[in-house]
């Protein structure tokens, strides 16, 4: 017995239903924040400053612990809050006329594919399989049509009305798209937060050996190219001490590779290396390129000020001694540490 024109309709239209492709309204939304969030729509460097720039405004130690030795966990949950908080909140209302808007503007792109499959077979005479051939190709990238059946189509005589019953039929399908909440949205298997992080984050998460700045590569693997940075930061963050005593390192590492001074690298070691050649140190000092220089960013400075006393005790030791803190590092305030950023920026 051959389908009836509804039973043929729901047949298509069950098409547009699929959770695939309303989460092609996912990959809109993330699209979107892309184009038009500030910590999205640039380069790595650019996403490393908002990143910084969250951490000083929150002030926020236990967040600068984990960017420092867990950098991509941080950058994740960064992306994570930051799409949570556009959405939800700051362009709450945007996001729901993005919606309404791609809602809208995949039933005209439906209907116009209807209609000019309709209208090609009426004048070259075609059949069904042209039809159905007009119909899928022209929507197959914004729709999915895995398992239509030609011969489910064999007994129709009238396109004109099979277009229109479809049409009818897509009418409650849409509007239940139309209908669907942000909360509904985040309940689906792609969400645009983990399509930003599969985005913006794969990429390089090497750390310095010595301060645990993070290479800036956008390539997972850029091998022979060395691992660099544009800007380290004091050793001290990332532990570094003088062996045998309580004394952070503060020195910044592009400061120690310029100098006559001596590192063991690592804490079992009874070898003192040359900071001139710290590539001889081993694989993940050889894997790096840092440029003697004394560009110092004064967020770092602010940095190790601000969370003097946290950083000893995370790391049980103290910024005293040859690891005294300098003077004028105490000088700079959080807005300038934050405006110090934007030298990153710039390179």
């Amino acid at each position: 017995m051959s389908k009836t024109y509804g039973e043929i309709q729901k047949d298509i239209s069950r098409h547009f239903d699929d959770d695939r492709d309303k989460e092609m309204l996912v990959q809109w939304r993330a699209g979107e924040m892309r184009c038009s969030f500030p910590a999205f729509n640039g380069n790595r460097l650019n996403l490393e400053k908002h990143v910084l720039k969250s951490l000083a405004e929150k002030e926020d130690f236990d967040g600068f612990i984990t960017y420092i030795h867990q950098p991509k966990k941080h950058v994740e949950s960064f992306i994570k809050e930051e799409v949570e908080k556009y959405i939800f909140t700051s362009h709450k209302d945007k996001a729901r006329d993005i919606l309404k808007k791609n809602v809208e503007d995949m039933k005209q792109h439906v209907s116009q594919a209807l209609f000019t499959a309709t209208e090609k077979v009426k004048t070259q005479r075609g059949d069904t399989d042209m039809w159905l051939e007009e119909v899928t190709s022209s929507l197959k990238d914004d729709l999915t049509f895995d398992s239509i059946c030609p011969e489910n189509f064999r007994d129709i005589n009238s396109f004109e009305f099979l277009k229109e019953e479809i049409e009818k039929g897509l009418e409650p399908i849409m509007k239940e798209m139309n209908n669907l909440s942000l909360n509904e949205m985040n309940e689906f298997r792609m969400k645009p937060d983990q399509i930003l992080i599969d985005q913006l984050c794969k990429c390089c998460w090497v750390t310095c050996p010595f301060c645990a700045a993070v290479c800036t590569n956008t390539m997972e693997d850029h091998s022979p190219e060395k691992h660099c940075v544009p800007f380290h930061r004091s050793t001290g963050i990332n532990g570094w001490h003088y062996k045998d005593t309580m004394e952070l390192e503060v020195d910044f590492c592009t400061t120690n590779v310029a100098s006559d001074g001596k590192f063991y690298p690592d804490s079992h070691s009874d070898k003192l290396l040359p900071y001139k050649k710290y590539r001889t140190a081993g694989p993940m000092f050889a894997d790096w390129r840092i440029t003697p220089d004394e560009s110092k960013l004064k967020y770092w400075k602010w940095f190790v000020c601000r969370f003097q006393k946290q950083l000893e005790d995370h790391y049980e030791l103290k910024f005293q001694g040859k690891g005294k803190i300098p003077s004028e590092w105490r000088n700079y305030r959080k807005e300038e540490a934050i405006k110090s950023l934007d030298e990153m920026y710039k390179l």
